[in-house]
């Protein structure tokens, strides 16, 4: 339940209809399966006598918060809930896309027979770490792809933000753009994308622009996030760079755990160098927890909450 559900109670009990500039959809990380209390409001003044930042179940979970703090009702939020296990993560994420698309097809349909139009429908949508994977494979598998069933709506979809995506297109975050960060994330000298490899989305996708003209896809990545800031180098889709080779196929055995996977990742072990540099990644990555640049999305969180507030005013029907 989120508090836009709330505002559509108080609407209809005083006769008025509902009309939210738009819905936000928000898929969370690995064990965080889908926020299921509502997001505790954010209050940047310190009057919660806590430390401002608030509590949530993970960054997209976040901006809900933080847009009922500001101005509630002006989104209709949903936060999606999925497995969000660890291994196999394949199927996990998978069904965060199904559940996401289900959301998604709810909200269009009674859209629609409310205004006899898609017109006026926005869709902004967010994903943190498996979240990410989630929202993206939705994205590119429902709506990118001119067979998908929710192809159609492509004119629909504004904004979409991503913390610790595993799928970043290397060299490209537009996410730390709206915080006044830099997209260029170099480690082991290289350039850095998404864990995922072959499955990174595209700077076809990367470049794509939402109807306002801004960008649509909006990653936010930080300097030492392995799953995110991974050195891959400028083309992970066909020659993904030695330093982030073992990452990558560490990645790929979680998803679907194999015995082939594994031999895959015994062989890394004789290209020495490029393993070594990970395996130092790794260990100061987990060596730090939650002080990890994983979590340590904060100023891109809060940037993309005034992102969603003005874009939300500047729409017709808000």
């Amino acid at each position: 339940m989120t508090s836009s559900l709330f505002v559509n109670v108080r609407a209809s009990g005083n006769g008025v209809d509902y009309v939210p500039a738009g819905y936000y959809y928000a898929v969370d990380g690995t064990a965080y399966p889908g926020a299921p209390n509502p997001p505790t409001v954010i209050l940047a003044d310190g009057s919660d006598g806590q430390d401002n930042s608030g509590t949530w179940c993970g960054f997209t979970s976040g901006i809900a918060g933080g847009l009922m703090d500001a101005q509630d009702g002006l989104w209709a939020s949903r936060m999606i809930g999925y497995p969000a296990q660890t291994i196999p993560m394949g199927t996990s994420y998978a069904t965060g896309a199904a559940n996401l698309a289900t959301s998604i097809q709810y909200d269009a349909l009674n859209w629609f027979n409310q205004h006899g139009s898609m017109a006026g429908f926005v869709i902004t949508m967010s994903g943190y770490s498996q979240g990410a994977m989630s929202v993206m494979s939705y994205f590119r598998n429902y709506v990118l792809n001119t067979n998908g069933a929710h192809a159609h709506l492509l004119p629909c979809f504004y904004r979409i933000y991503l913390f610790g995506d595993p799928f970043r297109c290397p060299g490209v975050a537009h996410g730390n753009a709206l915080a006044g960060l830099s997209e260029d994330i170099q480690q082991d000298g290289v350039q850095t994308g998404g864990i995922g490899g072959a499955l990174d989305y595209t700077p076809d996708i990367a470049s794509m622009k939402a109807p306002d003209g801004a960008w649509l896809v909006n990653s936010c990545a930080n300097h030492g996030d392995l799953y995110t800031a991974a050195p891959t180098g400028f083309n992970p889709w066909s020659a993904i760079a030695p330093a982030g080779r073992v990452g990558n196929l560490v990645f790929i055995e979680v998803q679907n755990p194999t015995f082939v996977n594994t031999i895959e990742i015994a062989k890394a072990l004789f290209t020495p160098l490029g393993m070594v540099e990970e395996i130092l990644n790794a260990m100061i990555f987990f060596g730090e927890g939650t002080n990890a640049p994983h979590w340590q999305y904060y100023p891109q969180m809060n940037a993309c909450i005034a992102d969603m507030l003005a874009l939300g005013n500047s729409l017709p029907h808000a």
